[in-house]
C-alpha cells in the first residue's frame, strides 16, 4: 500500500513537527545522510546521532503550489512559472515614483523678466498703490501716474531698482515701493528620443531637467540612456546632462527653459549587468573604449564580504566566463553584455554559536572555525547542580531545513495517494470524500509547526564533532519529574520514582483513555534519544501513550494512526486525527 511507504518515509525522516531530530540507525548499520528515504529506521531501540548533510544540506524550504484542489506539490510542479528577476538600468531609481519630482515653485534672482510674466507691486508712503501687473507685449508694466516701466529683460535681481528709479523720477518726496515676480508665464517644452511617452509638456522657465523627463514618464529603461541627455534650442545644443554624475556627485546643470526647447534622451549606451555581494544591483551603461571593471565595481559598490567576482559574457561568438579575484576584477577590461557576480568565496575565520542552558556563562560564543564541540563545550560555563552537560544535543538550521523538505515531500505524497485514488461505487466515493477532508486536516496540523533541527547526541563520541556557523547548543536542565501525555485519562507531571514502570506512571495519569494503547509507547529522554515501552524510566523521560485503532472505521483512519505513531516517535508530538 502506498500509505506503507509514506509512512515508513517519516520513519525514517527523523523530522520533528516540533522537536526536529536527525535520526540515523544503531552502530554498524548504514544510512545515506543525503538521502533518508533509502534505509529502514528501527521502530524501537533506536540509536540517534548527528547527520552532517553534504555541502552544506540544503536551503531554503520548498515553495508549494497547488497542481489540484487539496493537493500542494513540495516543488511547486510543472506549473510552477519561475520568473527571472529582472534587473533594471542604473538611473532608473529617479523616475520610480514621478509624482514625487516636483515643478520650481520659485524664481531665482539670475532669471531673466520676459513678456507674460506677472509683477506683484507695492507703494505707500505719499502715494498709495497696490497690484499685480502682467509684463505686456512691449515688455513694459504701466503703473498709475508714472506710466509705462521697461521690465523685460532685466534681471530678477534688477527688478525692484529699476521700478523704484522709475517712481522717483515722478514721486519724488517720501514714495517707497517693493516688488516681487510672481512668477513667470508657462511654456512649453518638446520631451522626446528614448523616453516612455514622448510630446509637449508645460512647465516654468526654471523646472529641471529631471522635471520635464518625469512628465514623459522618465527615460525608457531598455532604450534609453541615463548618460547621453541633450537640451535644444533653435537646432542648437544648450548642454547635455549625465544623470549618473547627478546619482553620485549630486551635480545637475540647470537651464533657463524657453518655450519650444527641446530635451533629447539618446540611445543606451553598452550595458554591463553587476549582481550579487553588491549595494546597488543594477544594469550600467558605460563607454569600452575607456571603462574598466574598476569603474562598473566602484558603481556596484560591492559589500564587506565580497571577494570574488564570475564573469560571464561573450567573447568571438562564444560563450565565456571567468571566476577572478575583486582586485583582478577591477582591472579587467568589460565587454557589452557581460555579467558580473559579485560573490563571497572565503570563509570566515570565525563562526558564532548560541548556548542555551548556560545560566552563568555567555548566551554567544565567537569561536575559531576550527574548533570542535568538545572544545567548545569546555568554554561553557553551566552549573552542574541544575543543568546536565551529558544530555547536550545540537539545534542547527541546515538540519532543520532537510527536514522541512522531506517533510513536505511525504505529506504530498500522502494527499496524492487520496485525491488520486478511485472508487468503484457511490457509496465508495463518499468514503474517498471523506478521507480525503480528515488527510487535509491532518496534513494542515503536520505544515503549521517547523522543524527544530534537532541533532542527538547520545551515546556518540561528538568531542570531535565538527559546527557550523548559527549552531545552537542546548544544555538541558536536569529534572526529577516524568512527563505523561497522549491517550492517558489525566496528562500530567509527576515526580520520577526510582522503580516505577511505564505502567506505574500511566496509573498515576489517571490510566489509559478509551482509545489508549499501553502496547505502543513511545519513550523520550531529555538528551533527544527515543525508546519504547521496555526501557526503564529516567529522570526527566517523557512517556507519549499512542492511540489504537478500529478496523471498523474506514481504513483511512489506520494509516493516519501510524503516521501519528511515527511522528511522535521522532518528534515527541502526537498528531490529532480525530
Amino acid at each position: 500500500m502506498h500509505l506503507i511507504k509514506i509512512l515508513f518515509r517519516l520513519a525514517v525522516i527523523g523530522s520533528v513537527l516540533s522537536s526536529g531530530y536527525a535520526i540515523a540507525q544503531t552502530a554498524g548499520s548504514q544510512t545515506d545522510a543525503d538521502n533518508p528515504f533509502e534505509a529502514d529506521a528501527p521502530v524501537s531501540g533506536q540509536q540517534l546521532v548527528p547527520v552532517q548533510p553534504r555541502n552544506g544540506g540544503i536551503s531554503g524550504s520548498p515553495t508549494s503550489k497547488l497542481e489540484r484542489p487539496g493537493l500542494a506539490s513540495p516543488q511547486g510542479g510543472e506549473e510552477e512559472i519561475k520568473a527571472e528577476a529582472v534587473i533594471m538600468p542604473f538611473g532608473s531609481q529617479l523616475f520610480a515614483k514621478s509624482n514625487f519630482v516636483d515643478r520650481s515653485q520659485s524664481v531665482n534672482s539670475a532669471y531673466t523678466i520676459e513678456n507674460g510674466d506677472r509683477v506683484a507691486i507695492k507703494m505707500w508712503g505719499a502715494r498709495v498703490y497696490e497690484n499685480i501687473l502682467t509684463v505686456d507685449l512691449q515688455g513694459n508694466i504701466f503703473l498709475p501716474e508714472v506710466g509705462p516701466v521697461r521690465v523685460a529683460g532685466l534681471r530678477n535681481s534688477e527688478l525692484n531698482g529699476a521700478v523704484n528709479k522709475r517712481v522717483s523720477s515722478v514721486f519724488t518726496n517720501n514714495v517707497k515701493v517693493y516688488t516681487n515676480l510672481l512668477g513667470t508665464q508657462p511654456i512649453g517644452v518638446f520631451v522626446t528620443g528614448n523616453v516612455v511617452s514622448p510630446g509637449r509638456y508645460p512647465g516654468n522657465r526654471g523646472d529641471s531637467v529631471l522635471y520635464y523627463l518625469a512628465r514623459a514618464g522618465g527615460v525608457d529603461p531598455e532604450s534609453g540612456s541615463y548618460r547621453t541627455i541633450t537640451v535644444r534650442r533653435n537646432g542648437k545644443a544648450l548642454g547635455s546632462v549625465d544623470l549618473y554624475n547627478f546619482l553620485i556627485n549630486g551635480d545637475l546643470p540647470q537651464f533657463e527653459f524657453q518655450d519650444n526647447d527641446t530635451v533629447l534622451v539618446g540611445p543606451q549606451h553598452p550595458t554591463v549587468t553587476v549582481i550579487g555581494e553588491v549595494k546597488n544591483v543594477y544594469k550600467y551603461e558605460f563607454d569600452p573604449a575607456t571603462y574598466s571593471g574598476a569603474d562598473i565595481l566602484g558603481l556596484a559598490n560591492p559589500k564587506g564580504t565580497a571577494s570574488h567576482v564570475m564573469l560571464k559574457g561573450v567573447r568571438g561568438n562564444q560563450s565565456f566566463s571567468q571566476f577572478l579575484p575583486l582586485n583582478q576584477a577591477r582591472g579587467t577590461r568589460l565587454f557589452a553584455g557581460d555579467i558580473l557576480t559579485v560573490a563571497s568565496d572565503q570563509a570566515a575565520g570565525q563562526i558564532l554559536l548560541k548556548v542555551s542552558g548556560n545560566s552563568v556563562g555567555p548566551s554567544t560564543l565567537a569561536v575559531n572555525r576550527s574548533m570542535k564541540l568538545g572544545q567548545v563545550a569546555s568554554l561553557i560555563q553551566t552549573d552542574p547542580l541544575t543543568h546536565d552537560l551529558d544530555a547536550i544535543y545540537i539545534r542547527r538550521q541546515s538540519v532543520a531545513e532537510r527536514q522541512k523538505r522531506a517533510i513536505e515531500q511525504s505529506l504530498y505524497e500522502l494527499q496524492r495517494s487520496v485525491l488520486t485514488a478511485s472508487a468503484s461505487s457511490a457509496s465508495g466515493s463518499a468514503i474517498l470524500v471523506q478521507e480525503a477532508q480528515l488527510i487535509d486536516r491532518f496534513v494542515q496540523q503536520a505544515r503549521a509547526v517547523e522543524p527544530e533541527g534537532r541533532v542527538v547526541l547520545a551515546g556518540v563520541d561528538w568531542s570531535n564533532m565538527h559546527l557550523e556557523d548559527g549552531d545552537e547548543i542546548v544544555i538541558p536542565e536536569r529534572s526529577d519529574v516524568v512527563l505523561i501525555s497522549g491517550e492517558v485519562k489525566v496528562p500530567q507531571t509527576i515526580l520520577w520514582r526510582k522503580g516505577y514502570s511505564p505502567d506505574d506512571y500511566i496509573r498515576s495519569a489517571g490510566g489509559l483513555s478509551n482509545r489508549g494503547d499501553d502496547d505502543r509507547l513511545i519513550i523520550v529522554r531529555r538528551n533527544g534519544s527515543v525508546h519504547d515501552g521496555s526501557d526503564p524510566i529516567e529522570n526527566g523521560d517523557h512517556i507519549m501513550v499512542l492511540p489504537t485503532y478500529d478496523t471498523k472505521i474506514f481504513a483511512m483512519f489506520k494509516d493516519l494512526i501510524e503516521i501519528t505513531y511515527r511522528v511522535a516517535l521522532s518528534a515527541a508530538v502526537v498528531l490529532n486525527s480525530d
